[in-house]
């Protein structure tokens, strides 16, 4: 089959590189469109794609010739709708891959004509929602199109997870000279300050990075404390970008008597293998650590709903989080507890967000079933 995949936003490309890896792998003839900008496209890496940014007359001409058309779903007007929309209007067959189980309306909008040939999602959860957020006739097509794939962007998680063994453990935990004897109870940081170099390479405001790192310094203070309160010796753990001329979290840590890991120490997952539970703020380490089958809860006092929704693990109710800094305590006894029962709720839990590596096989598999 000749096939057209295309994505802009960094979630998508993601979502979308591994089934193109998978269809490749079985011999089709792949072409990929990147539209974002050098951040998103990067998703792409290690795949033959292009980099364009295309006129509204110029979509038609792109997907023709196609046997399928797979495309992201970055939003209403975007250039992932635009090549649905121009696929469609060709009668070429679509699938669009979700990554956010949210938003359907902006995605889509309201006529059903818009609608892909095949919507794959990552649960039956996905198909409730567009339902409800779609409306009833359009969600109720949408419904009869959907079909359940699971997480194709992390696929390679269950690996990871499945080649690490007790040996890895002990041999890691030797490295970074901590006793594999002791549990650990790992802390991930971002308390990036407004002045490092990471910053400067971003554009964002100088006073929106000030609010971000006394936000976040707040954030592992309590933790800190509240660990202390319950007798916690906490493995600390900082993001990348917090390499300053002063380290705030190394600090903070040395005071509260927890152990401070460097960043360029260790591999994180291995890390997080290699941990009892793990907990962090609004950070990619909660999807990571859920994925890798951790104890493990998110810490994002006075965030709203919004910022629940952008975490699959919190918003899927796979892992405990608070949204209140007084919860703070209560998240750290339930992850680091040893109490059979509690152990156990945890990891029923985590089942709502799991992956067992055959999503982009079963996508691809959805893809030959076109012809």
């Amino acid at each position: 089959m000749k096939i057209l995949l295309t994505a802009q936003q960094r979630g998508s490309t993601n979502t979308i590189a591994p089934v193109a890896r998978e269809l490749s792998k079985r011999g089709h003839s792949l072409t990929i469109y990147a539209t974002g900008n050098e951040t998103e496209a990067a998703g792409f890496q290690g795949l033959s794609y292009e980099h364009i940014h295309p006129a509204n007359e110029d979509y038609s001409n792109l997907v023709k010739n196609y046997s399928a058309v797979i495309v992201g779903v970055s939003g209403y007007g975007s250039p992932d709708y635009l090549f649905l929309k121009a696929a469609n209007s060709q009668s070429i067959p679509t699938i669009t891959i979700e990554n956010q189980n949210n938003r359907y309306r902006q995605k889509f909008g309201t006529n059903i004509v818009d609608l892909p040939t095949l919507l794959a999602v990552m649960s039956e959860d996905c198909i409730q929602k567009l339902k409800e957020e779609l409306g009833q006739e359009m969600g109720e097509e949408a419904a009869k199109r959907s079909r359940v794939v699971g997480w194709t962007a992390f696929d390679n998680y269950s690996k990871i997870r499945d080649d690490f063994n007790e040996e890895n453990r002990v041999k890691l935990l030797h490295e970074l000279g901590l006793n594999s004897e002791e549990l650990l109870y790992t802390h991930f940081t971002q308390n990036t300050h407004p002045l490092s170099k990471y910053i400067t390479e971003k554009n964002l405001s100088f006073d929106e990075w000030t609010a971000r790192f006394n936000y976040e310094m707040g954030v592992t203070r309590f933790t800190f404390e509240a660990a202390s309160d319950l007798g916690l010796k906490l493995f600390v753990k900082p993001h990348p970008g917090e390499e300053f001329e002063r380290n705030y979290t190394k600090e903070l840590a040395e005071r509260y008597g927890f152990a401070f890991i460097p960043a360029k120490a260790c591999n994180t997952q291995q890390l997080m293998l290699a941990s009892y539970s793990i907990t962090a703020g609004r950070s990619t380490s909660l999807t990571e650590a859920t994925l890798l089958d951790r104890n493990a809860a998110g810490i994002i006092p006075d965030l709203g709903e919004e910022w629940v929704s952008l975490f699959p693990p919190l918003e899927l109710g796979a892992i405990p989080y608070t949204q209140n800094w007084q919860g703070i305590k209560s998240i750290l006894k339930q992850v680091t507890s040893q109490d059979k029962s509690v152990v156990n709720k945890l990891a029923e839990d985590r089942k709502k967000f799991s992956v067992d590596g055959k999503a982009s096989k079963r996508l691809a598999d959805l893809v030959e079933g076109l012809r």
